[in-house]
């Protein structure tokens, strides 16, 4: 069925159209009524077409609202299913848990008591093992004594026997100990007497150096000194010179001044004003240069004294770097003499050294013959006492 009326000028009346159905009747009937009762054949075609879309508008726009309700009404239903689902399973899990632990607990109670059973079966075998095991174990240890009463009579005659060649050992170290420290107190003896003899020399040289410097210093103080005065008498004749140069030259433009002044002051009164200003420059400008001169003065002074010193400290500084490397030689070689009689002394110890080693080593090794030879022998001993009967059983130790 059409949405609505066909928008055609060629009707003339809503029965007459073939798209006019029930629901635009019922449609139109109620907008009459809504009219006040106004009929569709005195409307003009325009007023009809215009009555039947806004009878459709309030149509969809109802429809509408309907759908919204019922769609928020499932929506709704839908949440409320879901709780009570929820609900349910839950209650569902939890009966179906009450009756897996009932199940359990009587699975575990009927496997503790085939457990218990089995439990006292085993008990009463092992109490049968256990007695069985006490006897031989009473009988073993009644061997074990006899064992090692015999084996703690060999191992003290072992330790007799190894105390005897430690003792012999001890006394051989201890003579060459003895030796070896004899030699080296006697060779310290004669390297302190001479390191005692050449710290003595050297007291000497130092002393005869401290002398020789006190007079190299006392002739470059009494070589600066006198430099000093001429350098400080030369400076005083050429201040002398140039103020009497400069007092001639000041006189000499104080001559002109005075001639332009009085003819400054016949001339006009404004430029002895400004002359006066002049003079008073002229003043600053005198005063400056004297200040500046002194100035020059004491920069020259103090340049003077600073090279002065330069060449003084250089020239101390060249015998000293001399005496000094000269003395760092004499001890390079002192060391290297020291160092080759303790290279020596080393050497001669590691050869007494290694002997030591070598010896300690050889009786390590006649020990451990000794051991293995032991055990051979109590190897082979649990090995016959294994093919004897119980009656012939020979007492031995088994080592561990």
């Amino acid at each position: 069925a059409p949405l609505g009326p066909p928008l055609s000028s060629d009707i003339l009346s809503p029965r007459n159209d073939p798209h006019f159905t029930t629901w635009h009747y019922n449609v139109a009937r109620s907008g009459k009524k809504r009219a006040g009762g106004k009929s569709l054949k005195n409307m003009t075609e325009e007023e009809r077409v215009h009555f039947y879309e806004q009878q459709l508008l309030a149509e969809e726009e109802a429809r509408k609202k309907k759908e919204e309700l019922l769609t928020q009404f499932l929506k709704d239903k839908l949440a409320k299913e879901e709780k009570a689902t929820a609900f349910n399973l839950l209650k569902l899990q939890n009966q179906w848990r009450v009756i897996m632990r009932e199940a359990k607990a009587a699975e575990l109670c009927r496997d503790i008591e085939v457990l218990a059973q089995t439990f006292e079966r085993v008990v009463d075998r092992k109490d049968a093992i256990i007695s069985s095991l006490s006897q031989d174990l009473s009988e073993a240890e009644e061997q074990y004594q006899l064992a090692f009463r015999s084996h703690l009579s060999n191992i003290d005659k072992m330790v007799e026997y190894q105390k005897t060649r430690m003792e012999s050992l001890h006394k051989e170290y201890n003579e060459e100990l003895n030796g070896v420290k004899e030699e080296y107190s006697s060779e310290r003896e004669k390297m302190l007497k001479s390191h005692k003899f050449e710290c003595d020399d050297l007291q000497d040289i130092m002393f005869a150096m401290e002398q020789e410097f006190n007079e190299i210093k006392t002739e470059a103080l009494h070589d600066f000194q006198s430099q000093k005065d001429e350098i400080k008498n030369k400076n005083i004749e050429e201040k002398h010179a140039l103020r009497m140069q400069l007092e001639g030259a000041v006189e000499e433009l104080w001559r002109q001044f005075q001639d332009a002044l009085k003819q400054y002051n016949s001339t006009t009164e404004d430029r002895k004003k400004h002359f006066e200003e002049l003079q008073a420059k002229d003043t600053r400008s005198a005063q400056e240069i004297e200040t500046q001169m002194r100035k020059l003065q004491k920069i020259q002074e103090s340049i003077n004294q600073l090279k002065g010193k330069m060449a003084s400290n250089a020239k101390d500084c060249e015998e000293r770097n001399k005496l000094l490397k000269e003395e760092k030689e004499a001890i390079l070689v002192h060391f290297s003499q020291l160092k080759g009689q303790m290279n020596r002394f080393r050497e001669v110890q590691r050869v007494k050294l290694t002997e030591l080693t070598k010896m300690s080593n050889k009786c390590i090794r006649e020990l451990k013959k000794k051991h293995e030879k032991g055990q051979a022998i109590l190897k082979l001993a649990e090995m016959c006492r294994k093919l004897e009967t119980k009656k012939k059983k020979v007492p031995t130790a088994t080592l561990r």
